[in-house]
């Protein structure tokens, strides 16, 4: 009785591994071309370091955390994982594929375009973003 309890957890697990990795690779974004080529116009501009800080804690830090992990308080209602900025898999994006994945509708994740429509602002995220990597 408890061997085959025992191969019933076993079998769980597998199956819920398998279905967690299955979910991770369906997650995968296109961006659209325009933007892989999108110049960040204010990539050296450290005087947005407190804006990008400041717009990324009010809308971005339920879901991704105060460090870009994904582990927002938020994250663990949605469907689909937060990113993780401090990834080097993450960080290998272009400015302009960061841009589309934070600020362009994209899944759960709601059109941030209207919700920051500053564009310095959008940039300053993104610049702060490029920040959270792991060193």
């Amino acid at each position: 009785m408890k061997r085959n309890l025992v191969n019933i957890m076993v079998l769980f697990i597998i199956a819920f591994a398998t279905m967690a990795y299955v979910t991770a690779q369906s997650q995968k974004i296109v961006v659209p071309s325009e933007y892989k080529t999108k110049v960040n116009p204010f990539k050296d501009d450290a005087t947005l370091n407190m804006v990008g800080l400041r717009t990324y804690n009010r809308h971005c830090v339920s879901c991704h955390g105060k460090k870009g992990l994904g582990d927002g308080v938020m994250s663990k209602t949605l469907k689909t994982l937060p990113g993780n900025f401090t990834t080097a898999e993450f960080q290998k994006y272009t400015d302009g594929e960061i841009y589309y994945l934070s600020f362009v509708g994209v899944s759960e994740r709601p059109d941030f375009t209207k919700l920051i429509p500053n564009e310095e602002d959008r940039w300053a995220v993104v610049n702060y973003v490029r920040t959270l990597k792991i060193e």
